[in-house]
Order: structure tokens, then C-alpha cells, then sequence
């Protein structure tokens, strides 16, 4: 093992009381949920001296503990205690009995963060709790999560730690400014008229309902779920895939995608750049949009002027092309492609096509017919729209920036004009 691997080894070994257990194997991964330019996590496996009973061929032993440190910092991410069985000799966690102070207090000791102004309390449950990444107690956005949870003999057996936690100079400071008011008529626009499947029903149900977005604090842009959630390199294109002449014949056979996030030693040691936050350039759009021609004509020859590209961004070292229908009904499922490119040659490798979904609804009935407008279903709705502050992260400042986020666990009926909780649908 490389001389700084075997360091972080000793010192978990040591911190968490793994005296009575064995280094089995490890590896090294990226970490590509976190806004770090190239995180890169140690993972190990410590098994039990001592085990008792059978253990099935390729399973770890109950107890067995799985590390995942970051390989920079050195801090913790993951600590998990295989099926809950934390047979540490001299504990050195939180206990459940200990209260969720001294929990939070270890939180804040093992991660560095500050509590109220990095993360915030999201859930106490009678088995742990969860929190959430903040900006002085505003929530962020991609979702930041920790988790604590402990056995039924009140031992820790679990603490992850996902996603990213902002720095206190990321955070453009600025008093939320957005109002029902100011909303109200971008909100509107955003209403849509949905068909839900009722699985039990075998039909889809017609419904007023308003998707999860985000306006900027000054008003001046509407960020979808899509590009917030992404984080790094997603951008929208929205153009038409068409041709005037005939098609080709299909040749396009797919090629194998490695999906692992595990990299080498030398990879990690050398600081490799991640490819994954690296910016799209007008030269990987539009040589991107060509070869989705290309495939889409040879693939689907019938279907010139039916799909859009809609998004680009990069995923497992790839362009990831989406694609979707020109004509969308109102369905909450649509007909959707997604293309893997390479992004040096740009050309398609592989792809994955939802269509055996859409045949599961194939027999449902059609949804009734709407008994009221959208204004109608807005003016029902508009008491259980939400409009709370959050940080977004922006990429290409690194930079988290105040928006009003848009959200309503309500939709209307509007075969029959009811407000419905779509958590129950």
C-alpha cells in the first residue's frame, strides 16, 4: 500500500477503535457529488478478528466496518457498521442516550462544519438524525446531507456525509426580496395541466400542479430542477432533430459504459481534473447535436422533426445527450432517449431509451376532460404554494446565490375541481 494510504489507514484504525479488526481491502474513488474541483475518498473495509458464525462467500461478517475518508482533508465521509453490529471494544462515537447535543457537537467536530450556519437539523427520529446543508440556517441547493443513526442498543452504526457544505465566503449575501406579488405571475406561467397514473384505477388522472423551481432574488431568472440539481456543466439547448433527406442504414452497434466511480492510485495521486465539471464549450453542443443527428437518423429513420435535444451536461466521463419528444402530451412520463458520447470523438456509444415504461400505461383510460381554466386551478391552489429562500450553487463563479424556491405539495382535480395532497396519488 502507498506510504500515504497506509498513514490515513493507522490513523482510522486508531481514531475509531478498530484495534480488534483487519485492513481486508480498499479502494479510491471520486467523489462526484461534491463541489470540491477533484475529490477524491479512500474506501476500506475492516472485518473482525474475531467472527462468529458462517459467513456466506463474498459478504463482509456482521460488524464489519466500511470506511470512506477524503483523501485531501483527511475527513470522514462514511462510516458504516455492516447489518448495525458496532463491536468497537472502546467506544469512541455518540450514543443515542448521549442527546442530540452531544451528537450535533461530534457532527461539528468530525466534519468541521459550524452548526446553524453550514448545516441545519432536518429530522430526529427515535433511531438517529438527519441534517441538511445550510447558509445560516437557510437551506441549499444541490441538497447537502448528514446522517447519524444508531442500533437498537443505541451504538452508532452509521454516519455519512454527502454532497457539498458551503464556505462562508461562497454566499452572496442578500435580503430575500421576492414576494407572493412579485411571483405570483411566474408561478402562473409555470402551472401545467398533468396526466397522473392511478395504478390502482388503471387510468390517468387529470391534475393542475406546479413543478419545483427556482427564481433568482432579483427576479430576473427562472432556474429549473433540472440545471439546480446538476450543479456543474448542465445547460438546456432545446433544439429540433431533423432531416430532408433518407435516412441510412443502421450500423450503430453500442459499446460497453463504464459507470464506476473508482480511479487508480496514480489517477488520485496526480490530481487528475475532474472532466466532469469541466464547462461545455459551443464546440462540445454543436459537434454533440451532430452526432445525435447522426444516431437519431440511423436509430429511429422514421422520427425526422419528432425529438428535440433538450440538455447536455457530463456524467462518468461522458457528454450525456437528452433527448426528448418535439410534440409532448400532458402525461408526467414522456418518451425520453439518453446518449452516451465520447467526448473526444464525439460519437455515440450507447443509450438508453424509456419506451418499455410508457408501455406499462398502454391500457389505462384516457384522462376526463378539465372542468375549470388554469387561472381557476391557481386561484384553488395559491394559499399552498410555497416561496422560501435557498441557496443555489453557481459553477462558473463557484458561488451560491439567493433564490426564491417555488414548491406545492397540492395539485387540483380538474375533472372535479378538488385539491388534492399528489403525495397520495
Amino acid at each position: 500500500m502507498n506510504e500515504q494510504l497506509q498513514e490515513l489507514a493507522d490513523s482510522c484504525q486508531k481514531n475509531y477503535g478498530l484495534d480488534n479488526y483487519y485492513l481486508e481491502r480498499y479502494h479510491l474513488f471520486r467523489d462526484d457529488n461534491s463541489n470540491v474541483e477533484n475529490a477524491f475518498l479512500f474506501s476500506m473495509e475492516w472485518v473482525p478478528r474475531v467472527v462468529e458464525g458462517e459467513v456466506e462467500e463474498g459478504l463482509n461478517p456482521p460488524g464489519t466496518a466500511v470506511i470512506e475518508i477524503e483523501l485531501e482533508s483527511k475527513k470522514l465521509r462514511h462510516f458504516t457498521f455492516v447489518q448495525g453490529a458496532n463491536l468497537v471494544e472502546e467506544q469512541v462515537f455518540p450514543q443515542l442516550k448521549d442527546g442530540s447535543e452531544s451528537i450535533i457537537e461530534w457532527v461539528e467536530e468530525t466534519t468541521g462544519l459550524e452548526f446553524g450556519r453550514q448545516f441545519q437539523l432536518k429530522e430526529e427520529a427515535e433511531n438517529g438524525i438527519r441534517f441538511l446543508a445550510a447558509a445560516d440556517n437557510i437551506p441549499v441547493f444541490p441538497v447537502g446531507t448528514i446522517e447519524v443513526v444508531f442500533n437498537k442498543e443505541g451504538m452508532l452504526s452509521q454516519f455519512s456525509m454527502d454532497g457539498s457544505f458551503p464556505q462562508e465566503d461562497q454566499i452572496k449575501w442578500e435580503p430575500f426580496a421576492l414576494t407572493s406579488s412579485i411571483v405570483d405571475p411566474i408561478i402562473l406561467n409555470q402551472l401545467q395541466l398533468l396526466e397522473i397514473p392511478i395504478e390502482e384505477e388503471e387510468r390517468w388522472l387529470p391534475v393542475f400542479g406546479t413543478t419545483t423551481t427556482f427564481i433568482t432574488n432579483n427576479k430576473q431568472h427562472i432556474i429549473p430542477f433540472e440545471k439546480a440539481e446538476m450543479r456543474d456543466s448542465y445547460e438546456i439547448v432545446d433544439r429540433n432533430i431533423e432531416w430532408d433527406f433518407e435516412a441510412t442504414e443502421e450500423t450503430f452497434v453500442p459499446q460497453e459504459i463504464d459507470l464506476s466511480h473508482e480511479v487508480s492510485l496514480e489517477e488520485a495521486l496526480a490530481n487528475k481534473p475532474d472532466e466532469n465539471k469541466r464547462p461545455l464549450t459551443p464546440e462540445d453542443i454543436e459537434r454533440s447535436f451532430e452526432a445525435v443527428g447522426s444516431f437519431t437518423k440511423e436509430k429511429y429513420p422514421e422520427d425526422s422533426g419528432k425529438w428535440k435535444l433538450y440538455a447536455i451536461f457530463r456524467e462518468h466521463g461522458y457528454l450525456i445527450a437528452e433527448l426528448w419528444p418535439r410534440m409532448q402530451d400532458k402525461k408526467v412520463i414522456q418518451h425520453k432517449l439518453k446518449l452516451f458520447i465520447d467526448p473526444a470523438t464525439y460519437s455515440v456509444l450507447n443509450f438508453t431509451d424509456n419506451e418499455f415504461i410508457l408501455e406499462m400505461f398502454d391500457h389505462f383510460s384516457e384522462a376526463e376532460s378539465p372542468v375549470l381554466t388554469k387561472d381557476e386551478a391557481f386561484e384553488k391552489l395559491h394559499s399552498y404554494i410555497e416561496i422560501t429562500p435557498v441557496y443555489i450553487y453557481e459553477p462558473n463563479s463557484e458561488t451560491y446565490q439567493l433564490c426564491g424556491k417555488v414548491d406545492c405539495s397540492y395539485g387540483v382535480n380538474a375533472a372535479t375541481g378538488d385539491v388534492i395532497l399528489l403525495d397520495e396519488l
